[in-house]
Protein backbone atom coordinates (compact mmCIF):
# COMPACT_ATOMS: atom_id res chain seq x y z
CA UNK A 1 0.00 0.00 0.00
CA UNK A 2 1.66 3.47 -0.79
CA UNK A 3 2.18 5.46 1.80
CA UNK A 4 0.74 9.54 1.49
CA UNK A 5 2.72 12.60 0.83
CA UNK A 6 3.47 14.80 4.21
CA UNK A 7 0.11 16.82 5.19
CA UNK A 8 -1.60 14.83 2.61
CA UNK A 9 -4.54 12.81 3.13
CA UNK A 10 -4.99 10.88 -0.80
CA UNK A 11 -3.00 8.75 -1.59
CA UNK A 12 -2.14 9.32 -4.88
CA UNK A 13 -1.61 6.22 -7.54
CA UNK A 14 -3.21 3.96 -5.52
CA UNK A 15 -6.72 2.99 -6.85
CA UNK A 16 -9.75 0.93 -5.11
CA UNK A 17 -11.76 1.09 -2.06
CA UNK A 18 -11.23 0.14 1.57
CA UNK A 19 -14.73 -0.66 3.12
CA UNK A 20 -14.26 0.62 6.34
CA UNK A 21 -12.92 3.47 5.65
CA UNK A 22 -16.06 4.54 3.24
CA UNK A 23 -17.92 3.28 6.51
CA UNK A 24 -16.48 5.66 8.68
CA UNK A 25 -16.10 8.42 6.28
CA UNK A 26 -20.04 8.32 5.27
CA UNK A 27 -21.07 8.22 9.22
CA UNK A 28 -18.44 11.18 9.98
CA UNK A 29 -19.69 13.48 7.51
CA UNK A 30 -23.41 12.47 7.56
CA UNK A 31 -23.39 13.11 11.22
CA UNK A 32 -21.97 16.83 11.34
CA UNK A 33 -25.39 18.32 10.31
CA UNK A 34 -27.09 16.77 13.26
CA UNK A 35 -24.51 18.50 15.81
CA UNK A 36 -24.51 21.84 13.25
CA UNK A 37 -28.37 21.69 13.83
CA UNK A 38 -28.30 20.98 17.53
CA UNK A 39 -25.43 23.72 17.94
CA UNK A 40 -27.84 26.58 16.34
CA UNK A 41 -30.67 25.39 17.95
CA UNK A 42 -28.89 25.85 21.33
CA UNK A 43 -25.40 27.68 21.38
CA UNK A 44 -23.09 26.60 23.98
CA UNK A 45 -21.71 30.13 24.03
CA UNK A 46 -23.88 31.47 26.72
CA UNK A 47 -22.63 28.34 29.27
CA UNK A 48 -19.02 29.11 28.42
CA UNK A 49 -19.15 32.50 28.60
CA UNK A 50 -20.39 32.24 31.90
CA UNK A 51 -18.14 29.68 33.20
CA UNK A 52 -15.61 32.34 32.19
CA UNK A 53 -17.15 34.62 33.94
CA UNK A 54 -17.73 36.95 30.96
CA UNK A 55 -21.09 38.85 31.45
CA UNK A 56 -21.35 39.23 27.38
CA UNK A 57 -24.83 38.10 26.33
CA UNK A 58 -25.31 36.15 22.63
CA UNK A 59 -28.22 37.47 20.37
CA UNK A 60 -28.21 35.93 17.23
CA UNK A 61 -29.65 37.25 14.33
CA UNK A 62 -32.24 34.95 13.57
CA UNK A 63 -33.67 36.15 10.39
CA UNK A 64 -37.63 35.11 11.01
CA UNK A 65 -39.64 32.79 12.89
CA UNK A 66 -38.71 29.29 12.56
CA UNK A 67 -39.54 27.50 9.57
CA UNK A 68 -42.14 24.67 10.32
CA UNK A 69 -40.04 22.18 8.11
CA UNK A 70 -36.91 22.95 10.08
CA UNK A 71 -37.15 24.09 13.34
CA UNK A 72 -34.99 26.74 12.80
CA UNK A 73 -35.44 30.61 11.17
CA UNK A 74 -34.61 31.47 7.50
CA UNK A 75 -30.98 32.65 8.14
CA UNK A 76 -30.56 29.44 10.30
CA UNK A 77 -31.97 27.02 8.37
CA UNK A 78 -29.63 28.71 4.88
CA UNK A 79 -26.42 27.96 7.41
CA UNK A 80 -27.49 24.13 8.21
CA UNK A 81 -28.17 23.94 4.70
CA UNK A 82 -24.05 24.31 4.47
CA UNK A 83 -23.78 22.28 6.53
CA UNK A 84 -25.43 19.47 4.79
CA UNK A 85 -24.34 20.99 1.33
CA UNK A 86 -20.61 20.28 2.48
CA UNK A 87 -21.63 16.50 3.80
CA UNK A 88 -23.28 15.81 0.23
CA UNK A 89 -20.45 17.36 -1.90
CA UNK A 90 -17.86 15.04 -0.26
CA UNK A 91 -20.00 11.88 0.23
CA UNK A 92 -20.73 12.44 -3.72
CA UNK A 93 -16.97 13.32 -4.85
CA UNK A 94 -15.78 9.61 -2.82
CA UNK A 95 -18.35 7.68 -4.49
CA UNK A 96 -18.23 9.47 -7.63
CA UNK A 97 -15.45 11.35 -8.41
CA UNK A 98 -11.96 10.10 -6.61
CA UNK A 99 -10.34 6.99 -7.90
CA UNK A 100 -8.10 6.88 -4.95
CA UNK A 101 -8.65 4.85 -1.51
CA UNK A 102 -10.53 6.47 1.73
CA UNK A 103 -8.62 4.55 4.53
CA UNK A 104 -10.10 4.86 8.27
CA UNK A 105 -7.32 6.72 9.34
CA UNK A 106 -8.11 9.60 6.22
CA UNK A 107 -11.66 9.00 6.96
CA UNK A 108 -11.35 10.21 10.80
CA UNK A 109 -9.00 13.18 9.70
CA UNK A 110 -11.48 14.27 6.96
CA UNK A 111 -14.27 13.97 9.01
CA UNK A 112 -13.00 15.94 12.19
CA UNK A 113 -11.61 18.52 10.30
CA UNK A 114 -14.41 19.27 8.29
CA UNK A 115 -16.82 19.30 11.40
CA UNK A 116 -14.02 21.65 13.28
CA UNK A 117 -14.50 24.15 10.40
CA UNK A 118 -18.77 23.73 10.21
CA UNK A 119 -18.81 23.99 13.89
CA UNK A 120 -16.81 26.86 14.23
CA UNK A 121 -18.96 28.85 11.55
CA UNK A 122 -21.88 27.70 14.20
CA UNK A 123 -19.98 29.29 16.88
CA UNK A 124 -18.51 32.39 14.82
CA UNK A 125 -22.99 32.73 13.74
CA UNK A 126 -23.75 33.21 17.57
CA UNK A 127 -21.21 35.36 18.48
CA UNK A 128 -21.12 37.66 15.82
CA UNK A 129 -24.54 38.08 15.02
CA UNK A 130 -24.88 40.12 18.12
CA UNK A 131 -23.17 42.93 16.69
CA UNK A 132 -24.47 44.48 13.44
CA UNK A 133 -20.76 45.58 12.25
CA UNK A 134 -19.25 41.97 12.05
CA UNK A 135 -22.94 40.61 10.62
CA UNK A 136 -24.65 42.79 8.65
CA UNK A 137 -27.88 40.88 7.35
CA UNK A 138 -26.39 41.05 3.67
CA UNK A 139 -23.60 38.70 4.34
CA UNK A 140 -25.79 35.64 4.69
CA UNK A 141 -27.04 36.90 0.87
CA UNK A 142 -23.85 37.03 -0.45
CA UNK A 143 -22.11 34.08 1.78
CA UNK A 144 -24.45 31.76 0.37
CA UNK A 145 -23.87 33.52 -3.50
CA UNK A 146 -20.42 32.49 -2.92
CA UNK A 147 -20.93 28.83 -1.49
CA UNK A 148 -23.24 27.97 -4.40
CA UNK A 149 -20.48 29.10 -6.85
CA UNK A 150 -17.76 27.02 -5.18
CA UNK A 151 -19.51 24.09 -5.21
CA UNK A 152 -20.73 24.29 -8.32
CA UNK A 153 -16.99 24.97 -9.86
CA UNK A 154 -15.54 22.18 -7.56
CA UNK A 155 -18.07 19.85 -8.62
CA UNK A 156 -18.48 20.51 -12.04
CA UNK A 157 -14.62 20.68 -12.52
CA UNK A 158 -14.30 17.38 -10.76
CA UNK A 159 -17.45 15.57 -13.47
CA UNK A 160 -15.28 17.22 -16.45
CA UNK A 161 -11.99 15.56 -15.08
CA UNK A 162 -13.45 12.38 -14.41
CA UNK A 163 -15.30 12.43 -18.06
CA UNK A 164 -11.84 12.94 -19.44
CA UNK A 165 -9.51 10.23 -17.51
CA UNK A 166 -12.57 7.72 -17.74
CA UNK A 167 -11.86 7.63 -21.81
CA UNK A 168 -9.13 4.89 -22.64
CA UNK A 169 -8.01 7.06 -25.25
CA UNK A 170 -6.69 9.87 -22.60
CA UNK A 171 -4.99 7.14 -20.63
CA UNK A 172 -1.31 8.59 -19.45
CA UNK A 173 -2.93 12.45 -20.26
CA UNK A 174 -3.38 15.40 -18.36
CA UNK A 175 -6.68 16.76 -18.46
CA UNK A 176 -6.34 20.67 -19.13
CA UNK A 177 -10.23 21.46 -20.71
CA UNK A 178 -12.86 22.96 -18.70
CA UNK A 179 -12.81 24.67 -15.75
CA UNK A 180 -8.78 23.45 -15.37
CA UNK A 181 -8.19 25.54 -18.07
CA UNK A 182 -8.17 28.55 -16.08
CA UNK A 183 -6.32 27.26 -13.13
CA UNK A 184 -4.46 23.80 -12.70
CA UNK A 185 -6.11 23.61 -9.54
CA UNK A 186 -9.66 24.64 -10.14
CA UNK A 187 -11.19 22.02 -7.66
CA UNK A 188 -8.88 23.85 -4.71
CA UNK A 189 -10.41 27.23 -5.89
CA UNK A 190 -13.63 26.20 -5.51
CA UNK A 191 -13.41 24.53 -2.36
CA UNK A 192 -11.56 27.52 -1.16
CA UNK A 193 -14.99 29.45 -2.37
CA UNK A 194 -17.61 27.89 -0.67
CA UNK A 195 -15.90 27.16 2.69
CA UNK A 196 -15.24 31.29 2.37
CA UNK A 197 -19.32 31.52 1.28
CA UNK A 198 -19.89 29.59 4.41
CA UNK A 199 -17.96 31.25 6.69
CA UNK A 200 -19.88 34.97 5.58
CA UNK A 201 -22.71 33.60 5.46
CA UNK A 202 -22.08 32.20 8.94
CA UNK A 203 -19.84 35.00 10.63
CA UNK A 204 -19.83 37.71 8.33
CA UNK A 205 -17.67 39.40 5.98
CA UNK A 206 -14.74 39.49 8.46
CA UNK A 207 -14.81 36.02 9.12
CA UNK A 208 -14.99 35.29 5.19
CA UNK A 209 -12.08 36.78 4.15
CA UNK A 210 -9.30 35.12 6.90
CA UNK A 211 -11.47 31.60 5.94
CA UNK A 212 -10.82 32.22 2.55
CA UNK A 213 -6.95 33.57 3.27
CA UNK A 214 -6.64 30.75 5.36
CA UNK A 215 -7.77 27.99 2.62
CA UNK A 216 -5.42 30.20 -0.20
CA UNK A 217 -2.46 29.87 1.83
CA UNK A 218 -2.93 26.25 3.02
CA UNK A 219 -3.49 25.11 -0.49
CA UNK A 220 -1.03 27.44 -1.94
CA UNK A 221 1.90 26.50 0.44
CA UNK A 222 1.28 22.79 1.15
CA UNK A 223 -1.61 21.13 -1.12
CA UNK A 224 -0.08 22.63 -4.54
CA UNK A 225 3.56 21.51 -4.14
CA UNK A 226 2.91 18.31 -2.63
CA UNK A 227 0.36 17.43 -6.02
CA UNK A 228 2.83 19.57 -8.40
CA UNK A 229 5.67 16.88 -7.23
CA UNK A 230 3.82 13.91 -7.58
CA UNK A 231 2.55 15.70 -10.96
CA UNK A 232 5.54 16.43 -12.38
CA UNK A 233 7.42 13.04 -11.20
CA UNK A 234 4.27 10.86 -12.64
CA UNK A 235 3.96 12.60 -16.13
CA UNK A 236 7.40 14.48 -16.30
CA UNK A 237 7.66 16.93 -19.40
CA UNK A 238 3.97 16.86 -20.16
CA UNK A 239 3.49 18.35 -16.56
CA UNK A 240 5.98 21.05 -17.52
CA UNK A 241 4.32 21.67 -20.52
CA UNK A 242 0.67 22.12 -18.89
CA UNK A 243 2.30 24.75 -16.27
CA UNK A 244 3.40 26.85 -19.41
CA UNK A 245 0.05 26.07 -21.06
CA UNK A 246 -2.34 26.97 -17.58
CA UNK A 247 0.05 29.15 -15.97
CA UNK A 248 -2.52 30.09 -12.77
CA UNK A 249 -2.34 27.51 -10.00
CA UNK A 250 -5.49 28.76 -7.94
CA UNK A 251 -6.47 32.15 -8.87
CA UNK A 252 -7.01 33.25 -13.02
CA UNK A 253 -4.80 36.14 -14.06
CA UNK A 254 -3.55 36.22 -10.43
CA UNK A 255 -2.16 33.20 -8.82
Amino acid sequence: MAEPKKYDLVYRGTYGNDLLGNILFVVGRSLDPVLQRQLLLKSPLPRITSFLGLSTSFRPVTGGAPLPSTGLSPFQTAIWAMSIGSAAKQIFWKFVVAREPIYPSSAFAISLINTLLNTLNTLAYSASADNPAYFPHWSVYVGATLYITGILTEVVSELQRRSFKSDSKNDGKIYTGGLFSVARHVSYTGYSMWRAGYATAAGGPLWGVLVLAFFLKDFGTRAVPVLDEYMAKKYGEQWTQVKHKVPYALIPGVW
